[in-house]
């Protein structure tokens, strides 16, 4: 039923001047008239402002003296939490099951009757590799070191969760990508027996595929598809990209969440740094280190877990939440890809959560100069209200995608950025020799 009625909501929207809806904000015309015919197709339409979460927050009105009120009530929360000196500054928001003795981020930002709760606190306590854990992963890893079955390591990337190296398998002559992770280092050791889990039984396109797997010591090893682009962001830092190739980068990480979703699995962490591009033109989704299956019995998730400024709305104020989070978030990818960095960058990571929580939309630097579809694409992707958000389906019917160039440009848009990185290299070294 949405799809037909959003079809006819296009053709008339293509067909009529949006200066007609907005005389002085006429990018403004699709994004609003999209999420309407939405909201009204799902009975998700609110009583209050019907532009309340479709407008940037300078021009989306709210109720006398409410943002007043939460923002004093927020910064209160703050800074008791930050005089407590309990704020985890992490990239991450924390750890995976309030059940479990792990460490969450001490910020809550829920309003009740108007008044936020107190902030939820578990202290972070002394993990242990727990021998149950161990045994968990001996019957799901492979026997053997892969120091010994592959050759040729030249490491290639390193974060939070390990080091990523590139080798060769002798037996077939492929490249592929290792890696380790030492789990002494890691809370929520039960998150990597699920994503080594979720890997093996789900396999796809736009995915990093898995290949193998194998614990040595206390060192986890995950063999997998190597990708010869890099990461989005290591473009991202030197070029931004033109609407056409969001569109397409786009188009590719919705067929990756519209498959994980239809297996009722969240990532948790889409953002560029978990975006491969192939020389080949392929985009891949990366990293489940948080992912979550969803089942009948927990269809939803209540853990404030994920990447700061990419991180929705819904989990920051400790609402259950279920697959639409990775929407949100590939929503801030796309101004990633726009602007260079995500709204809020320039923010500690606990100011832009709050800002995240507060505001209605995040904010964008030029939209006077983004097309009427890029609006109305981001405005299905960041309705603060997660029921109203398109889903990665209905996405890959966004008129925006249409738009998209042939991602046989990739290569070269790969090497440009290549160059002009090994450019500020070397210019770099001659200014310390100097």
């Amino acid at each position: 039923m949405i799809r037909p009625i959003r079809a006819a909501a296009c053709d008339f929207l293509s067909a009529t001047p949006a200066m007609y809806f907005y005389p002085d904000q006429p990018w403004l015309a699709t994004a609003h008239l999209g999420n309407l015919v939405t909201q009204l197709c799902r009975g998700g339409h609110r009583a209050a402002h019907p532009l309340a979460t479709t407008l940037p927050p300078e021009l989306a009105p709210s109720l006398p003296g409410e943002e007043d009120n939460v923002k004093e009530e927020v910064d209160k929360e703050l800074a008791a939490v930050a005089s407590a000196e309990l704020i985890h500054t992490s990239s991450l928001l924390g750890a995976e099951g309030a059940e479990d003795d792990t460490f969450l981020l001490p910020v809550s930002l829920s309003k009740s009757t108007s008044v936020l709760e107190r902030p939820r606190i578990r202290p972070q306590q002394k993990s242990h590799l727990t021998e149950e854990v161990l045994e968990k992963l001996r019957d799901i890893v492979n026997k053997g070191n892969p120091l010994t079955r592959y050759t040729g390591f030249v490491q290639v990337g390193r974060g939070g969760f390990g080091t990523v190296y590139k080798a060769i398998d002798p037996a077939t002559g492929e490249v592929v990508a290792l890696k380790k992770m030492p789990l002494r280092k890691r809370s929520g050791k039960e998150l990597i027996i699920n994503e080594i889990q979720i890997m093996k039984e789900n396999r796809h396109p736009n995915i990093v595929n898995y290949i193998d797997s194998y614990l040595v010591d206390e060192d986890l090893w995950l063999v997998m598809e190597y990708v010869d682009g890099g990461t989005l962001t290591s473009i991202l830092v030197q070029i931004l990209m033109e609407e056409r190739m969001i569109a397409a980068i786009s188009r590719e990480c919705l067929k990756a969440l519209d498959f994980l979703h239809s297996k009722k699995i969240i990532h948790r962490d889409v953002k560029s740094d978990n975006i491969l591009l192939g020389m080949d033109g392929s985009v891949k989704l990366t990293d489940f280190g948080l992912c979550a299956q969803l089942t009948l019995d927990r269809s939803t998730r209540c853990t404030m877990l994920g990447s700061p400024y990419w991180v929705a709305p819904e989990i920051l104020k400790r609402k259950d939440y279920d697959t639409q989070v990775d929407i949100w978030a590939l929503g801030i990818v796309a101004i990633e890809m726009l602007e260079g960095e995500p709204p809020y960058f320039k923010e500690s990571p606990l100011q832009a959560q709050r800002l995240i929580a507060q505001n209605k939309y995040p904010p964008l630097k030029m939209p006077s100069k983004m097309s009427f579809l890029f609006h109305a694409f981001l405005h299905s992707c960041l309705d603060t209200n997660p029921r109203i958000r398109w889903t990665a389906r209905e996405l890959l019917e966004h008129p925006f995608l249409q738009t998209a160039m042939s991602l046989s440009v990739l290569s070269q848009v790969i090497r440009v950025a290549r160059k002009l990185c090994e450019g500020t290299e070397a210019a770099s070294s001659e200014k310390n020799q100097e």
